[in-house]
């Protein structure tokens, strides 16, 4: 009865933490969208506008007029670059409160419910994480190279020798490239590691299970022996009877033969 309460308790325990989880993982996703979104149009300007420049107010006007929102006054538009950072800011903080809800809440109440498609639920949120979060850090990182090679053409703009002349600046963009490959190799590699080690703790749980159960039938061992060595006794005492009467039935036949 006691184990049932208890069971009951972790179930619903489980089903509040996933509604949790699909709340992050619904806002976690049309984040990531959202910022796909901003990057595309980050990475396609045009008319030379700088990265952190407001987008004018013809374009706003435009986007109001869509909207249905346009109205006697405009409020200032924020510049793309703030957008960017507000919206990599949410995402990184969606993505750490999801990581620590399914790693450290999630995955420890499915064990206590005992129920494979609680763990399989906690493997296919897993997923969604590494997913959303491998999207996010390459358009990140696509950012990132948008606003260096912009900041790049600024300079030579400035005053110093055109882009396509330039072997610095073609230098520092292989080498941006090269260390851009490198994070998302490292990405991945880290991504599979955290599989593996939630597997290894699985099963470690379940070898500590197995271990208790070992323990309980080497505690029976010694009573297992007793009877063993019982059983031998009574082995070779019914041999050394049955051995005195072949003796005594070849005795006998010896007798009846040479003597009587």
């Amino acid at each position: 009865m006691a184990t049932t309460a208890l069971q009951s308790t972790a179930v619903a325990e489980f089903d509040a933490l996933r509604r949790e989880a699909t709340k992050l993982e619904r806002h976690l996703e049309d984040r990531v969208a959202r910022y796909q979104q901003l990057a595309q149009r980050l990475t396609t300007q045009e008319n030379g506008y700088p990265f952190n420049a407001p987008r004018s107010t013809r374009s706003s006007l435009l986007d109001a007029a869509e909207n249905g929102a346009l109205s006697g006054a405009t409020s200032p538009v924020p510049s793309a670059s703030e957008e960017e950072s507000a919206l990599s800011m949410d995402i990184s903080r969606t993505i750490s409160a999801m990581s620590d809800l399914v790693n450290s809440r999630m995955h420890p109440a499915a064990e206590r419910t005992g129920r494979n498609q609680h763990v399989q639920l906690v493997k296919r949120y897993r997923e969604i994480l590494f997913d959303c979060t491998a999207d996010y850090k390459k358009t990140s990182a696509a950012v990132a190279r948008k606003r260096e090679v912009m900041e790049l053409f600024g300079k030579s703009r400035e005053g110093k020798k055109e882009a396509g002349e330039d072997p610095e600046m073609e230098q520092l963009l292989r080498e941006r490239n090269a260390i851009g490959n490198s994070m998302r190799t490292a990405t991945n590699v880290l991504g599979q590691a955290e599989e593996i080690r939630a597997d290894l703790r699985h099963q470690g749980s379940n070898l500590r299970g197995v271990a208790g159960r070992v323990q309980a039938i080497a505690g029976n061992v010694p009573g297992l022996n007793m009877l063993v060595d019982a059983i031998r006794r009574k082995r070779s005492r019914d041999d050394m009877v049955v051995s005195g009467v072949i003796v005594i039935c070849i005795l006998f036949t010896i007798w009846y033969i040479f003597i009587a």
